[in-house]
């Protein structure tokens, strides 16, 4: 049975009340007809599902207290090759439609709006477009924008070679330049390949679902995505885009009556078609191996560069409760230290990590699980095939402990808690579609207690979970072992096919195809330099816009504890929000490498109270949502070369849970045993290699942030110490310690434990925060009391901003050879602090660099997927970047660095009012967006930001002028000195020309 905290449900909201009593199932409005209406207590929503009576189009109105309003539709698109059409569509739908029929209405309305977020999404049997605001003007706008661009997109040629792909002159007005392979998706997905996390999930997922949908690559593979051809996009749209296609959500208090008008205006003239379901996957009749190869890793032994997994198809996805219940075996077997697989595969240090496909996948309508290592010797290969096989035939028979599973159980109750998050509304609106589409029941998948609690009844009968490990597991014959090792050759295999088929391709063109190119360029290239009228598309103004900003006063109560406490006063649905921060300065450079290290053991190496780690991962699960540390590092709003550092600790937990979850962070803070055993030295080897293994992965996806932070950081102080807690540094160096092998283990944790003292007795300053109900304020004073009687912990000497005197700029190109095939670029800077005059019209001049210049230059000119201006309020450093963006980069995108500031430096000449009030919607759009209740008061206690200096900052942003943007522009970037950096493949050649280079792999030692 459960708790009595979970089986009460708070009374329902005014809201829902009102839509139980106001929709019946089988009354009609505006053309729709009810079909379902449920109050969903988990969550204090209703949700009213519809069914369109001319289209047979689905609806789902999910009825809710929330200002943030969310409008999505969603595709079920499902290609039968791998050209990559449901992506192209995508990004063509959104260039222009018959009611707005301008270039990238989409980009252009994200400075016209204040949408908390907006985007659309391919994935492998969906394409999803959603947004969500809290204006109801702007609701509105986004709505007539979104719903003309999926149902009367013009779809032009041109808009398909710019955003697909072309072949195009390298120089579009220099017809004896060569011809090259051009387009936004086709460089983005060369992006994607690029990563061999992405390579290893994209090949396992064609392996395991032969002949359907799921066995291409919805993304587009480059090697297919130029065969697709215009005529065949088009076909596509007609026959995936149609509201008998289609499945509507919206979300929020905005009223459902005259939603359904317009949403009924707009697709009964389109009648209704037939549609296909997903087809499903034939069950291997036996077990299936495939092997393949994959690009090496910058870094470590290429020898332990392999990959394995072992998948199996698990259940349709349709059935909601067998769903929730393979998804809570996945979680028993494989989430944390005290799962099986961690314990074997994991801990046994056979490998790095677990590969990226371990979990339960719902992504096709039958899913599957998989399980397997990364960072392997192809020579154990078959012994991690063993022991995964073992896990099974001994969780089989025994079983899992009982707390193990409440634990588990109790994870899922946290999760039910926290529903004041900033877009909730926007995840469960995703979630359903998904569901939805694979044809499951929507409201279904929004009722977890029901779930929670069928479970615990069928838990009472015998092996509920061991019944489904021997049907899944041990008898499935449909099984996928897909390995992938590096080949020192692949990327030259890549440039080798790609160049082969270009040359065939240019090869078979007549005079009137080349002829054709030749002019399509240039039409391209005008039309990108052409600015549109943009007098069509619906806009917010300035006096839709709250001159004061949103603000989350904190207080500080009165408390017995020496240690400073701030209190934020919120609804949190009867959950704690708890940090407490304890500065750092004074910790020797060289012990502040390993803190990310610290962090990443806090738990992982035992208690001296709990040695046993398993132990120890249970009681954090059944009292908290996790306890973690991190590095802080702060600059000073009034001053660049002021900065202060701490490291805080964070958890949350149940309002009643408050006495455990205080005393489970003071034995975690008094840090591991003192001895360095064989457990504790391969426990750490564990997490070495996990931090290793996961800072590589992250490159490909997060290239452009390690390039930016890597120019900042010869700027400035606090931009430094980031290289060396999370930029590329800590990449280099964390693969470094582990190539050490145990003279790396043995160095690390000597640092870890020399931290560990200085945090608990350092005379240093400290603070904490409470986000909470009121409720719960004195059993959380009471903690944090206990927490600051345990460590002697006092505010004395609070926190300053200590002067980075001993920091000298410097300026430098430096360029990283990855084996990528796309590049990641980056010019950092000097700008001013955030309190200063001009930190504003530095915020505004990056806003208008992104959407009037290098989105123009850098992404439709240059085919890159990104191009955007940057400005870090924080640190006061203004940049341009971009994002996979093709082979020259180099020289082509840092040249248009160049003429960026010269654009900016002239900016008054270049935009207009509109576009500068365009750029101030966009900002303030994102300093408004809703945040979860556990961030609520979390600027003012990490930054020292108060809500004064805050607004008086938004008051300078709706007052700036385009003059004093452009005097910023010729401050700060117009003669100015720089760092530039660069991360990609050799070819770019920029060591040639005089960059320093950064070589990622490891040296021998």
């Amino acid at each position: 049975m459960l708790p009595k905290h979970l089986l009460s449900v708070r009374r329902a909201s005014t809201l829902a009340r009102n839509h139980d009593r106001d929709w019946k199932i089988g009354s009609t409005l505006h053309g729709f007809t009810v079909t379902k209406v449920k109050h969903v207590p988990d969550f204090d929503l209703t949700a009213i599902q519809l069914t369109h009576n001319v289209t047979g189009a689905d609806y789902l109105h999910i009825a809710k207290e929330d200002t943030n309003n969310v409008f999505a539709v969603g595709f079920k698109t499902t290609p039968m090759d791998s050209t990559g059409v449901p992506h192209i569509l995508e990004h063509t739908t959104l260039c222009g439609s018959q009611k707005f029929p301008v270039r990238d209405p989409f980009f252009k309305m994200l400075n016209r709006s204040m949408a908390t977020f907006m985007n659309a999404l391919t994935g492998s049997d969906i394409t999803m477009y959603p947004f969500s605001t809290e204006n109801q003007t702007d609701f509105d706008n986004l709505f007539s924008v979104y719903m003309d661009a999926v149902f009367h997109p013009l779809l032009r040629k041109l808009d398909f070679k710019q955003e697909g792909w072309r072949l195009e002159h390298q120089n579009p007005e220099d017809i004896t330049s060569p011809i090259i392979f051009k387009g936004v998706v086709y460089n983005e997905m060369k992006g994607v390949f690029s990563d061999v996390n992405n390579i290893f999930l994209t090949r396992l997922q064609q392996e395991m679902y032969p002949g359907t949908t799921y066995g291409y690559v919805s993304g587009g593979d480059p090697v297919n995505i130029t065969d697709l051809t215009y005529e065949e996009l088009v076909a596509f749209h007609r026959k995936h885009y149609h509201p008998s296609n289609a499945k509507f959500v919206t979300y929020g208090n905005f009223p459902l009556g005259p939603r359904l008008k317009a949403v009924d205006e707009i697709i009964s003239p389109l009648g209704k078609i037939a549609t296909e379901n997903i087809k499903d996957v034939v069950p291997f009749t036996s077990p299936k191996r495939v092997s393949m190869t994959c690009p090496p890793d910058a870094m470590g032994d290429p020898e332990k560069q392999a990959k394995l997994s072992i998948s199996y198809l698990t259940n349709d996805g349709t059935d909601a409760f067998e769903t929730f219940a393979v998804r809570m075996l996945a979680t028993l077997l494989t989430d944390g230290p005290s799962s099986p697989m961690y314990r074997t595969l994991i801990e046994s240090n056979i490998g790095t990590d677990y590969v990226a496909s371990t979990g339960y996948d719902r992504t096709a309508k039958m899913t599957n699980f998989s399980v397997g290592l990364q960072g392997l010797s192809k020579a154990d290969f078959a012994l991690v095939e063993e022991k995964i096989a073992q896990v099974f035939r001994e969780c089989a028979t025994s079983g899992f402990e009982a707390n193990r599973v409440e634990s588990a159980i109790h994870q899922l109750e946290l999760g039910i808690r926290h529903v004041r998050r900033g877009n909730f509304g926007m995840g469960l609106s995703q979630s359903v579609i998904q569901q939805w589409i694979h044809g499951g029941e929507p409201v279904d998948a929004l009722e977890v207690t029901k779930f929670v609690n069928r479970l615990r009844d069928e838990l009472k009968t015998p092996r509920f979970f061991e019944s489904r490990i021997e049907k899944y597991f041990l008898n499935n014959s449909h099984q996928l072992v897909f390995t992938m090792a590096p080949s020192s050759t692949f990327a030259e295999e890549v440039a080798s096919e790609e160049a082969k088929r270009l040359a065939d391709k240019v090869a078979s063109l007549t005079e009137s195809q080349k002829t054709e190119i030749a002019q399509d360029g240039l039409v391209l290239k005008k039309n990108q330099e052409t600015k549109d009228d943009l007098s069509c598309l619906p806009t917010l103004t300035l006096a839709d816009v709250n001159v004061k900003g949103k603000v989350y006063p904190v207080t500080s109560p009165a408390t017995d504890s020496k240690l400073p406490v701030q209190y934020r006063k919120t609804s949190t649905n009867g959950i704690s929000y708890i940090t407490v921060a304890r500065s750092i300065e004074g910790m020797k450079p060289e012990l502040l490498r390993y803190a990310p290290l610290y962090s990443g053991a806090l738990t992982a190496l035992g208690t001296k109270q709990t040695p046993s780690v398993p132990e120890l991962d249970d009681r954090i699960r059944l009292y908290t949502s996790g306890i973690s540390s991190s590095i802080s590092i702060q600059t000073s709003p009034l001053d660049t070369l002021a900065n202060k550092s701490s490291i805080q600790f964070g958890t949350s937990f149940l309002d009643q849970n408050a006495t455990a979850a205080f005393n489970l962070v003071s034995e975690v803070i008094q840090g591991p045993v003192q001895s360095f055993s064989d457990e504790i030295r391969e426990r750490l080897r564990t997490v070495i290699a996990g931090s290793a293994a996961g800072g590589m992965n992250s490159l490909a996806d997060s290239g452009h942030r390690y390039a930016f932070g890597l120019a900042s950081s010869t700027l400035a102080r606090s931009a430094a110490i980031r290289q060396v807690l999370s930029g590329l540094d800590s990449v280099i160096f964390t693969n470094k310690l582990h190539e050490k092998g145990d003279a790396g283990v043995e160095l690390a944790f000597s640092n870890i434990q020399s931290i560990s003292q200085f945090i608990q007795s350092q005379k240093t300053s400290s603070k904490a925060i409470i986000i909470s109900g009121e409720e719960s304020l004195q059993a959380n004073l009471s903690g944090v009391a206990g927490l600051s009687s345990d460590f002697g912990w006092t505010g004395e000497a609070i926190m300053e901003h200590k002067t980075g005197q001993d920091f000298t700029p410097t300026f430098t190109n430096t360029f990283v050879p990855l084996p990528f095939t796309v590049n990641y670029t980056a010019r950092s800077f000097m700008g001013v602090p955030y309190t200063h005059a001009d930190s504003a019209s530095l915020q505004l001049l990056a806003e208008l660099m992104t959407s009037q210049f290098l989105h123009r230059e850098v992404r439709e000119k240059g085919g890159a997927y990104g191009g955007f201006g940057i400005f870090n309020s924080q640190d006061g450093i203004f940049g341009m970047a971009s994002y996979r963006d093709p082979p020259g980069a180099g020289k082509r995108t840092v040249a248009a660095y160049d003429a960026g500031v010269l654009w900016a430096a002239d900016i008054a000449k270049n935009v207009s009012e509109r576009e500068l009030n365009e750029a101030k919607l966009s900002i303030l759009s994102g300093l408004d967006a809703p945040i979860s209740a556990s961030q609520e008061g979390m600027t003012q206690f990490s930054s020292g930001l108060t809500d004064e200096a805050r607004q008086e900052r938004r008051e300078r942003i709706l007052s700036a002028s385009l003059e004093s943007v452009q005097r910023a522009a010729q401050t700060y970037l117009a003669g100015q000195r720089y760092s530039q950096a660069v991360l990609g493949p050799q070819t770019e050649g920029l060591d040639k020309e005089g960059w320093k280079v950064v070589e990622m792999q490891t040296s021998q030692e």
